[in-house]
């Protein structure tokens, strides 16, 4: 292999590099290639492990939009605030416990938000962290009283689809040249230089291949800058080392445009953007998940045994599940009937677990891979009975596997 040739190999490694986006559990991914069709990606176990995962955004042109989103970060009550538990959508309660008459300071430090000087949670990009810091910093000032509502709003605000809808609109308008630039550095890159290089020679092209990709990578970067700057004010730092990574690294500058979708609505609740851009179906099993999640949390293994904090945490979860079906209604979703009972596989199957829709052949016990939830017995008179998705395989004894 020749010196060039390794440089190109190594200029394609660095480019799979850039469309790789880890998610942690509990964040969700949608991704389109062509703008019409989304699909949503969660963090798998082949390329990750149990604290999240990898998944790729389209590498080819028109490289498609990458956005992340999770619920919000942090279980809010009247009394106080946790950082939520990641291995799902419903809030539970940690050691990082904190009442609001005992915060004192919050600050961002790259993607990490810290309470009074020690770390609380870690958002997934900085202008996240940002989101998250403001949203903390209003309802700490606020009075008792009055921020039982606030956390209300909070939760509807997460859930507010038309604005999503908006926001996405004004975004691909103000970010239509960007897109072509980062096109134009990846055909200049890895289509046309090659072309003229193997045609030409090295020798006598170098210099023209040189100067228009450092006109290409300028222009991106500054387009990117500015276009930063518009949707995240506060991040200054973050986007100064992005403006220099893109303004120096080729295989960056064709993914600049990554950088601004993913944390673009990092702050809204996955069902909403889901509602905005996915297929009814899509969004209609995704509603299902939310609502079962809620309903029947699992136990977090690092829940305290502070009744205030419990009491929170349930709070929380009660707060997150009237707005969910707030917004189910209004979009023209019966929850009862959208979580209503599985049907049993076979005979055999005489109960399952309402949080994850394992099946078991016993009429009682626990799901040990919900943290303990209590099984419930079929009806097997019951009508129209659904069956889930995925069922999880039966088996005699406590131990089930979940579905996949």
């Amino acid at each position: 292999m020749s010196d060039l040739e390794l440089l190109f190999l190594v200029i394609a490694v660095l480019y799979g590099w850039e469309c790789a986006c880890w998610l942690r559990v509990g964040s969700v991914g949608f991704l389109t290639w062509f703008g019409r069709h989304w699909r949503m990606a969660s963090p798998g176990t082949l390329l990750g492990n149990q604290q999240g995962g990898f998944i790729f955004a389209p590498p080819l042109p028109p490289l498609g939009s990458i956005l992340v989103c999770r619920p919000i970060p942090f279980s809010a009550s009247v009394r106080g605030v946790a950082p939520a538990f990641d291995a799902g959508v419903s809030p539970s309660p940690t050691s990082a416990f904190t009442r609001w008459e005992d915060i004192r300071k919050i600050e961002v430090l790259g993607k990490k938000v810290k309470v009074n000087g020690r770390p609380f949670l870690s958002a997934a990009s900085p202008p996240g962290a940002f989101e998250v810091a403001g949203q903390l910093q209003a309802l700490q000032k606020l009075p008792p009283e009055k921020r039982r509502d606030a956390i209300d709003d909070l939760l509807r605000a997460s859930l507010d689809s038309k604005f999503i809808q908006e926001r996405w609109d004004d975004f691909s308008l103000r970010s239509a040249p960007l897109k072509l630039l980062t096109n134009a550095v990846f055909v200049h890159l890895f289509i046309f230089a090659p072309l003229l290089i193997w045609r030409a020679g090295l020798q006598r092209c170098w210099l023209g291949l040189l100067v228009g990709l450092l006109a290409l990578t300028t222009s991106t970067a500054i387009s990117f800058r500015r276009l930063h700057k518009t949707f995240y004010p506060e991040a200054e730092d973050d986007r100064f080392t992005h403006f220099l990574l893109i303004l120096l690294s080729p295989a960056t500058t064709s993914r600049a445009r990554d950088t601004l979708t993913r944390p673009l609505f990092e702050r809204f609740h996955p069902l909403a953007i889901a509602k905005v851009f996915c297929a009814e179906n899509s969004f209609r099993g995704f509603a299902r998940r939310a609502l079962l999640d809620l309903r029947h949390p699992g136990r977090a293994t690092a829940a305290v045994n502070d009744p205030t904090a419990q009491s929170a945490e349930q709070e929380a979860r009660d707060a997150w599940l009237r707005a969910l079906e707030k917004f189910l209604r209004k979009s023209g979703l019966d929850e009862k009937e959208l979580t209503r009972p599985p049907a049993p596989n076979d005979e055999s199957c005489r109960s399952y677990c309402p949080r994850c829709e394992t099946q078991f052949t016993t009429l009682e016990g626990v799901c040990a891979d919900c943290g303990g939830v209590a099984l419930r017995v079929f009806e097997r008179t019951a009508p129209n009975a659904v069956r889930p998705e995925a069922a999880g395989k039966k088996g005699g004894n406590d131990k089930p596997r979940r579905s996949r």
